[in-house]
């Protein structure tokens, strides 16, 4: 048995020594790594540049999701009340006038958009718009989601 460790052990020094290479085998060159790393950053670079894509296209759908929700509670709030609320907390609490609210119609969370900011509401009573201010926060803005849609070339 001792014998047998012994032989095991001669060939795995055997084989962890440097010269069980064969002849012209040695590592990868520093160019080779570096040329190796930059390929693997470029398709990372490229996966996440297309993800993120991605990601906001997700945020805008589910922006014009939320306002069919809301367009929805809207319709309710119009359906008991005869006219649109002033604004949208209305959906959520009595505006103190009304006597005919049979709220709440919609629950708080879904007064946000995707990117944490309030949706802005317009209504003269017998109509309403909608608006998402988008990633950049801010309204007048390229990324800014519209319900009705308006189209932004229209004179």
């Amino acid at each position: 048995m001792l014998a047998q460790v012994r032989r095991l052990s001669r060939r795995f020094h055997a084989i962890m020594h440097p010269q069980f290479l064969a002849e012209g085998q040695r590592g990868m060159s520093l160019i080779e790594i570096i040329i190796v790393v930059a390929l693997l950053g470029t398709l990372m670079a490229y996966m996440v540049s297309n993800l993120i894509g991605q990601s906001e296209n997700a945020k805008k759908d589910q922006v014009k999701l939320a306002f069919g929700v809301i367009q929805g509670d809207l319709q309710m709030y119009r359906i008991h009340n005869n006219k649109y609320p002033p604004d949208l907390k209305a959906l959520l609490t009595n505006p103190g006038d009304v006597k005919t609210w049979r709220g709440p119609y919609i629950e708080d969370n879904k007064l946000k958009d995707p990117w944490g900011n309030d949706f802005g509401y317009e209504s003269d009573g017998r109509s309403f718009k909608l608006h998402c201010a988008g990633g950049d926060g801010q309204m007048g803005t390229e990324d800014d989601i519209n319900y009705p849609e308006t189209d932004a070339k229209a004179p």
